[in-house]
């Protein structure tokens, strides 16, 4: 039994979510993209923690730039891995604005969850990061990109 290895390019597009039932199809793009979260997360707490520790900037000022730094990770991992979407030309433009859009929304929500969490509940400031990102991840981020990546808004 030989096992072929696809290009990472297919790896998003190769099980046929056809065959299974939605809800695993849902259960698979959903662990993909948390894991370009993960991906995301890290990149976002390296930077929160290199402009607070070594840059001397305040948790608050090195907030916006940090979330910022994990963003650009965000749109490409989960068009491109978590759900396959592959569309280019003007469809990639324009769910390039929708997701600079949705993330504008993010950023809004995370910077004030994380304000709150710091400023009013004392919080460390990288455990109110790890939290208000996941709150925002799951209530608005993830729903929202799985309107925006589907097959039907690709094309």
């Amino acid at each position: 039994m030989t096992t072929e290895v696809q290009p990472l390019e297919q790896l998003s597009t190769s099980t046929n979510s056809a065959s299974r039932p939605a809800f695993l199809t849902r259960i698979h793009t959903f662990l993909r993209s948390a894991g370009v979260g993960a991906l995301s997360t890290l990149a976002d707490l390296g930077a929160l923690f290199i402009l607070v520790q070594w840059a001397r900037l305040k948790p608050a000022l090195a907030n916006v730039p940090a979330l910022l730094a994990g963003v650009s990770i965000q749109f490409l991992g989960n068009k491109l891995f978590a759900f396959g979407n592959q569309s280019r030309g003007r469809a990639l433009l324009r769910q390039g604005g929708q997701f600079a859009l949705i993330e504008t929304g993010a950023l809004a929500l995370n910077a004030l969850s994380f304000q709150l969490l710091v400023a009013q509940a004392g919080l460390p400031y990288l455990l109110a990061r790890v939290l208000s990102s996941a709150a925002v991840y799951l209530g608005y981020s993830f729903p929202l990109w799985n309107r925006l990546f589907q097959p039907e808004r690709a094309q």
